[in-house]
């Protein structure tokens, strides 16, 4: 895990501690290839023996959070990754996270390694770069092809708007032209004047029809009147008839009417005899329920009392057993107490014993795990000790040549210490990367070795430690169940079992119900006995209320049969029954009387007469003509109507067809300017798209961010190389010239050219502040001489006020001297800042 924090620092270490891998890995995650091994299989990457390679890159860019992570596998050849923004996963396939990535970037892989990020080898690639190639890193980083892209998008877009503006508004206009001429072609068809005059017509003839209407209906009301006449004449006629037998009835009522008295004193003997018979019947009903009552209440005393005594029984022997039980409860509670703390004791053990086997296991897995990683090593070590002592000698000749090469005739030599005397040296070729590689192999694995012994060591020790754990560990196990087995014995022995507490409370609560089932029995047989003498008294009470209403029964009894004898002698000497009697006793007389009313009627029927011949005179057709002529006169006032309303609604179109007519005029008007100014700035837009999308323009944008660049370098320059070199680009590339000069760049010498290439780097870097978040250099000073590195130096650190992560990777321990902040790698992966 390593964070990098704004400002300056180096990178160092030995060669092959991993300085370059640091940013390897920056570009890989980035990119998903890398430089060292370029656009080949990532597959590279994978140390040898590996299963996978895995890297993971975080970092802020615009506000926000970014985390890649790849993994390449070598089971499968398969490549992984995976992007996260703000901690939420939006890409987990390879192609989708290059895809989201390039956005993010908005810089090319090679533009990216030929400015923010220089390798190993490559310092001077964008100084050697064709013009072309310079270009396309200006606007790809600097002025960023995305501005310029999104600048024409911006255009195109304002242009399209325009065009389908401009089309739209035609499409408008044309819409109206033939919307007008459809308009005037029905206003030809059905002119305003036409309509006007055939409305008038039509509202002439329905005004006449509508008189003729009139008069046929009132004919027909006189006629409806008459009808209304001649059957309130038939009601008259008809309620005479009536009123003739109402008269007759009236007079059976009067005769009735003067029995009425005797007939209630029959009625209301007879009530109160029937009022006495109920009353009877209700005390002999009382009587009886209460005698039913007690014989209940007597059986319920003879059960409590019986249930009194079962209960004293049963808390006699409850009371015993309870007793019995406290004293074994007693006796035995030191004893349960101790061997409850046994099987605590007993579980405690059985777990530690499972946990201690259990670790054991695991220790011994890992014995034969490790012994087998050391017999695997063991082999890949014999394997590369025999392919190292084949090259060793080669490696041995070789050196020995490269060191004679440097020696003269008479010098000592650095390894015997004896004089050299100068020989030819042949041209041995010799791969000493691959001799590097494998002795520092074969070292890796030495100590992984002695690692693995020593994790071993560790092994058996605790495998020796767990096993005493475990047999102490079986003894106490073995004296714990002795002791509970002796003290389960002692306490069968006494009669404890473990459920004798719960035995007692449940004996004790049995007994507290039995106390208070024998508390609500007694209170119920007392309760009952009171009771009982209540209703006693009760009924004696109720056997004299019923002897006296048996007494008044009789009286009245012998009263209504005198009464009911005269008044039936009364109604034979009228001539009428009793039932008969009975129906008009009840009716009352009218307020007027039958005779009355048919002398009212009389007259009424004489006047209805007379009405109904005055209204036949004044009609000269009868009613069947009437309403024929007048079904005819409706039909065609109907008609009429709905021609009136037809062209009435004829006439409303053509005046809005009018009206519309008009409205779109003033609208094609107003609509035909719009159009006008529409095409002209479609015109001038698509003039602007034309101009931003040519050559010439993007090659005058690339001039005057690069002659800003080039004006930066030469400051630098002249400070870095007193005042010696300075650049310039012209249409092959930049133009190096020395004093006055003019020198290819690729002629430069290695010093020169790491000179000029960092300060146009760190020119870039400058004017990519806003855009750049990290810039990096790989190896990029070893050629300079002392001066030019603390030139250097001075110049790299003023890159501090531009607050940026910006790491520069060294192996040269006089360049190191310069700078305080310090990323030191170390073999095996270690990393630590000073």
């Amino acid at each position: 895990m390593l964070d990098f924090k704004d400002g300056v620092f180096l990178i160092v270490g030995q060669n092959g501690a991993g300085k370059s891998s640091l940013l390897e890995a920056i570009v890989f995650s980035l990119y998903g290839v890398g430089v060292r091994y370029g656009k080949r299989s990532p597959l590279d990457y994978v140390r040898s023996g590996a299963e996978y390679c895995q890297v993971k890159f975080s970092f802020l860019r615009k506000g926000k959070k970014y985390e890649v992570v790849r993994r390449v596998r070598t089971k499968d050849r398969s490549s992984e990754a995976l992007l996260l923004v703000n901690d939420k996963i939006v890409a987990s396939q390879r192609s989708l996270v290059d895809e989201k990535l390039k956005e993010v970037m908005e810089a090319s892989y090679e533009s990216f390694i030929s400015t923010f990020f220089l390798p190993q080898g490559m310092v001077s690639s964008l100084l050697t770069a064709t013009r072309a190639k310079i270009n396309e890193v200006v606007f790809d980083v600097l002025f960023e092809k995305k501005k310029l892209a999104k600048i024409i998008e911006k255009v195109n877009d304002a242009f399209k708007d325009a065009q389908h503006q401009r089309d739209e508004l035609l499409r408008r206009v044309n819409e109206m032209k033939d919307e007008i001429e459809n308009l005037e072609q029905s206003l030809r068809a059905t002119p305003l004047e036409v309509l006007e005059n055939e409305i008038k017509n039509l509202d002439r003839h329905i005004s006449l029809k509508e008189e003729e209407l009139k008069s046929v209906e009132r004919d027909l009301q006189i006629h409806s009147q008459i009808e209304s006449l001649e059957k309130t004449l038939r009601s008259k006629i008809d309620e005479r008839k009536k009123l003739l037998t109402l008269l007759e009835e009236e007079r059976k009522i009067s005769a009735a009417k003067s029995l009425e008295l005797p007939y209630r004193e029959l009625l209301h003997a007879s009530e109160s005899l029937k009022k006495l018979e109920s009353n009877i019947e209700k005390l002999q009903v009382n009587s009886s329920k209460i005698q039913q009552e007690l014989q209940r209440l007597e059986e319920e005393v003879r059960k409590a009392s019986l249930e009194i005594s079962q209960c004293d029984a049963v808390v006699q022997e409850t009371q015993k057993e309870i007793e019995r039980l406290s004293k074994i409860d007693e006796q035995c509670e030191q004893l349960v107490e101790r061997s409850s703390n046994l099987k605590e004791r007993k579980t405690m053990l059985q777990q530690q014993l499972h946990n201690k086997k259990q670790d054991l296991e695991r220790v011994k897995k890992k014995v034969q795990e490790k012994e087998e990683e050391q017999r695997e090593l063991n082999r890949e070590l014999d394997s590369l000790n025999e392919g190292f002592e084949k090259i060793k000698s080669s490696a041995i000749l070789w050196m020995a040549d490269q060191i004679a090469e440097e020696l003269q005739d008479g010098d000592r030599c650095p390894v015997c210490g004896g004089t050299y005397s100068k020989r030819s040296v042949g041209k041995l070729e010799y791969d000493l990367e691959e001799y590097k590689r494998m002795r520092e192999t074969i070292e890796r694995f030495k100590d992984k070795k002695t690692q693995i012994v020593i994790e071993l060591q560790n092994l058996s020790e605790s495998a020796k430690k767990l096993d005493e754990e475990i047999a102490s560990l079986q003894d106490q196990l073995r004296q714990v169940e002795t002791e509970e087995g002796q003290l389960s014995q002692k306490l069968n022995e006494i009669g404890y079992f473990p459920q004798i507490k719960k035995k007692l409370k449940e004996l004790n609560g049995q007994l507290q119900r039995l106390l208070e089932k024998k508390s609500a029995l007694a209170a119920d047989l007392s309760k009952n006995e009171g009771t009982k003498q209540q209703l006693q008294l009760r009924l004696k009470e109720l056997e004299e209320d019923l002897k006296g209403l048996i007494e008044e029964r009789k009286e009245w009894t012998s009263r209504r049969q005198g009464i009911e004898k005269d008044l039936l002698s009364s109604l034979t000497k009228i001539g009428m029954d009793f039932e008969t009697f009975k129906k008009y006793v009840e009716k009352e007389l009218p307020s007027l009387s039958a005779q009355e009313k048919i002398s009212k009627i009389d007259a009424e029927i004489g006047q209805l007469e007379s009405q109904m011949e005055q209204l036949k005179g004044l009609v000269k057709r009868n009613k069947e003509e009437c309403e024929r002529t007048k079904n005819l006169l409706q039909q065609e006032l109907q008609s009429l109507k709905i021609q009136r309303d037809q062209k009435i609604n004829r006439r409303a179109i053509v005046k809005h067809l009018i009206e519309r007519k008009e409205s779109l005029l003033k609208q094609m008007e107003k609509l035909q300017g719009e159009f006008e100014e529409a095409r002209r700035r479609s015109s001038l837009l698509s003039m602007v798209k034309d101009t931003l999308a040519a050559r010439e323009f993007q090659s005058y944008v690339a001039n005057v961010v690069l002659s800003e660049i080039v004006e930066r370098a030469n400051r630098l320059l002249d400070f870095l190389s007193d005042g010696r070199f300075s650049l310039s680009i012209d249409e092959s590339g930049f133009v190096v010239r020395d004093g006055n000069v003019k020198r290819d760049a690729n002629g430069l010498s290695g010093g020169e050219k790491t000179l000029v290439s960092i300060a146009l780097a760190m020119s870039i870097a400058e004017e990519a502040t806003g855009e750049m978040e990290a810039f990096f250099i790989d190896e990029g000073f070893s050629s300079l001489d002392s001066d030019n590195k603390s030139k250097v130096a001075d110049a790299l650190k003023k890159l501090e006020r531009l607050n940026k992560v910006i790491g520069f990777v060294t192996h040269e321990p006089e360049f190191a001297d310069y700078f305080e902040r310090k990323l030191i790698v170390e073999k095996g992966g270690k990393l630590r800042w000073t």
